[in-house]
């Protein structure tokens, strides 16, 4: 007898536990996921733990950029994940460049751009301030950023 599988579209994209192996909820905005951990590197989930699989350091590592990254925001900064490339100018004309210059040497370097996301057009004055996993922005006046557009 012939058995189908089941696509398994759905599934392979959530996201799993590193260590044990078990699903993220879902919704990742919802209360069942408020304690699992995911460290990132170049825009992309790196580790991803389960409250359970957390070691007491690591969960005070979390809780400790999960403040900073709320007061940075109450504050009327916009966080923004790397890859993000920050400029006054545009990619014809950059002006200065903001935020990013790692990610400019990661891309000469390797000759690649990928997962790349600019920000461009911002005013000069505006602060960018590295935080762990991106970038928070503060515009002059408190507006916010618009989305960073995906860079081919």
């Amino acid at each position: 007898m012939s058995r189908k599988k089941r696509p398994q579209t759905r599934i392979a994209n959530r996201l799993r536990c590193s260590r044990c192996g078990c699903y993220a909820p879902r919704d990742l905005t919802s209360q069942a996921a408020e304690n699992w951990n995911v460290t990132w590197e170049g825009g992309r989930p790196a580790l991803v733990l389960c409250p359970p699989c957390q070691s007491p350091l690591e969960n005070a590592e979390a809780e400790a950029n999960y403040a900073g990254l709320a007061v940075a925001q109450a504050d009327g900064g916009r966080f923004l994940p790397d890859p993000v490339l920050c400029i006054t100018g545009t990619l014809e004309d950059p002006g200065s460049i903001l935020y990013g210059h790692n990610h400019l040497q990661r891309i000469s370097t390797a000759g690649r751009a990928e997962n790349l996301c600019l920000v461009d057009q911002l005013p000069a004055d505006t602060r960018c301030v590295p935080i762990a996993g991106g970038v928070m922005v503060y515009l002059p006046g408190g507006t916010a950023p618009r989305r960073p557009a995906p860079h081919p």
